[in-house]
């Protein structure tokens, strides 16, 4: 690999092996999650440094590490939802911590609140840590992770009892500009052990269809179905 991108060998450290992709198979594979991507948005957000740009690897060109489907698809439901550019660049180091926590099975909330300190600024980006987590760790069981606590405790995430709360301080700034002592703002607690029957669970409240229309089926049957395939295979 003939390439001085420091940022495509910095992402391919991420994975597990040195799975790559084509530009086409990346975008193939985000549309696959339900999102809309073009080549032009990929440049787009090449350009903007949340995506390494693409490196010919051999007679290969134009080729991608494995996690950037991973990144381009958090990055563009984070967008969907009006996340901006500058929040994305600041959670991006939160998301790489994030990623190297799921291969190692572990979460650390000490060093996930000193990452997310040392980059995270906006309020805006603050906000969506939270989501984040979701995002990347998951709610599946094949994602189970130890998360650890801030007094070296371990939890499992899948445990229905394991929850990580986020608070939120910020520093009001009066009429002349004076800044005064930080203050709490918000403050919010997850889990990472959801039910995964969505459809039928009384507690969850389902968003983005109208009424009586069709509900996706369950992730608890896709993940059946697709344990069924392996076996077949």
């Amino acid at each position: 690999m003939a390439t001085s991108d420091t940022s495509f060998l910095e992402y391919l450290q991420l994975q597990d092996g040195p799975e790559l992709v084509t530009k086409s198979e990346l975008i193939a594979a985000v549309r696959k999650q339900g999102l809309r991507l073009t080549a032009r948005q990929l440049t787009f957000y090449a350009t903007e440094g949340l995506v390494p740009h693409s490196v010919r690897v051999g007679s290969r060109a134009g080729v991608y590490p494995r996690i950037v489907v991973d990144l381009m698809t958090w990055i563009l439901r984070a967008r969907d939802i009006g996340v901006s550019i500058e929040a994305l660049r600041e959670l991006e180091p939160v998301w790489m911590f994030l990623i190297r926590a799921r291969t190692s099975e572990v979460l650390d909330l000490n060093e996930l609140e000193y990452v997310a300190r040392q980059h995270v600024k906006l309020t805006e980006a603050a906000i969506n840590v939270p989501r984040l987590v979701i995002d990347t760790l998951g709610q599946l069981p094949a994602r189970k992770v130890r998360i650890v606590d801030k007094n070296n405790e371990g939890r499992c995430s899948t445990d229905s009892s394991t929850t990580i709360g986020f608070a939120i301080a910020r520093r009001p700034v009066d009429e002349e500009g004076n800044v005064a002592d930080a203050k709490w703002f918000v403050a919010t607690r997850i889990t990472l052990a959801l039910p995964m029957n969505y459809s039928t669970d009384p507690t969850t409240v389902v968003l983005g269809l109208k009424p009586n229309e069709k509900l996706p089926p369950d992730p608890t049957i896709r993940m059946a179905e697709a344990s069924q395939e392996e076996v077949s295979s």
